[in-house]
């Protein structure tokens, strides 16, 4: 039930990052940045406005930041890492709204609330950190559309906010709510529900992802085949009544962002747009969503960006890059990250 396709495993970090950043308005989006070992947080014109001062600073969601306390450990080529021990939340002026006591957080406050984990389990906190949802599951997943997916004995259900389970927990796994409808998993099946619990899809595919601008990627065959393109799954797109409205013609492929979608085909990546026409060429290593007109592409084994026409506006620089959010994009250079503008003009120099 992979949510996208990513820029090789740098791209996590930037699914991860970019995630919060949609959450956000403008008025209250900071970034984080690192100086001298410790963690905290600029605007989008590069002032700092909390100073650093966290061993972990993570990104704002409606106005609130998460922050931890880490745990310093060795890797086994001697590097030292930062490992989040207690996680804590803040607001925009840095003032502490939670001390460092939750053993998880999620990535991003949703629908005013986030998930947490605590030693009683799972459960949901508001902005002024409070548990709105008493720690009773095993796991739990964004709220979304008034419901949020959570695990009790190895099921999946949903959760109101008032804490009422509003689908009773009967899947194997299950993703939040998107455009009406929720993926869910029974045994090694997919399937699309709606709010009242009722299956409106049934797919029969290896794989699926969540409705995005109407359409949802699906996936049939061998995901894992020893040849690197003849027995891997081909990849297409369905609409809300199940019908297939893109040929399962690529190698893997992507959500739909911004009215395009990055796939693969013979090893490299371009973008079509809903009628499956190939608008950019595949001639990228790899590639990532268009987020605010731009979207990551790999060259070379470096990351810069193009726009929709697929020309390159910022060429391939950086190690690592995350997508636009407000403006800015969190960039690697080295072990060193900062933060360029649409330009590809520094905000924030790259520092660690």
């Amino acid at each position: 039930m992979s949510k996208k396709l990513s820029l090789l495993s740098i791209l996590l970090l930037s699914l991860l990052f970019s995630i919060s950043a949609t959450c956000q308005t403008d008025s209250e989006q900071l970034y984080p940045i690192s100086r001298d070992g410790k963690e905290g947080y600029i605007n989008r014109t590069g002032r700092v406005v909390v100073e650093p001062q966290f061993d972990i600073a993570y990104y704002f969601s409606e106005g609130i930041g998460l922050f931890a306390t880490a745990l310093i450990k060795q890797s086994p080529d001697g590097e030292s890492k930062k490992i989040p021990d207690k996680w804590g939340l803040i607001d925009t002026n840095g003032k502490i709204i939670a001390q460092p006591q939750f053993k998880s957080a999620a990535c991003v406050f949703s629908e005013g609330l986030m998930c947490v984990g605590t030693e009683a389990g799972v459960g949901f906190v508001d902005k002024t950190g409070k548990l709105a949802i008493e720690p009773r599951f095993s796991q739990a997943k964004d709220f979304s559309e008034g419901l949020a997916p959570v695990s009790i004995g190895g099921k999946w259900g949903f959760v109101r906010k008032n804490g009422e389970i509003a689908i009773p927990p009967q899947f194997n796994d299950a993703n939040s709510f998107s455009e009406g409808l929720a993926l869910v998993k029974v045994k090694e099946s997919y399937a699309y529900i709606n709010q009242a619990g009722q299956v409106v899809i049934n797919l029969s595919v290896t794989d699926a992802s969540d409705f995005h601008e109407g359409l949802a990627r699906v996936v049939v065959g061998n995901r894992g085949g020893k040849d690197k393109y003849k027995e891997k799954g081909r990849a297409g797109y369905i609409d809300k009544s199940g019908k297939t409205v893109i040929e399962l013609q690529f190698d893997e492929a992507c959500d739909f962002s911004e009215g395009l979608a990055c796939v693969v085909t013979e090893g490299k990546m371009g973008y079509i747009d809903k009628t499956g026409r190939m608008i950019v060429a595949p001639e990228f290593e790899s590639a990532g969503d268009f987020s605010e007109g731009l979207a990551i592409v790999e060259a070379d084994g470096y990351c810069g960006f193009i726009d929709k026409s697929g020309k390159v506006v910022i060429k391939p620089q950086f190690t690592w890059a995350s997508q636009f959010s407000g403006g800015l994009a969190n960039v690697m250079v080295g072990d060193k990250m900062g933060y360029i503008d649409k330009s590809g003009k520094y905000v924030w120099e790259p520092t660690k």
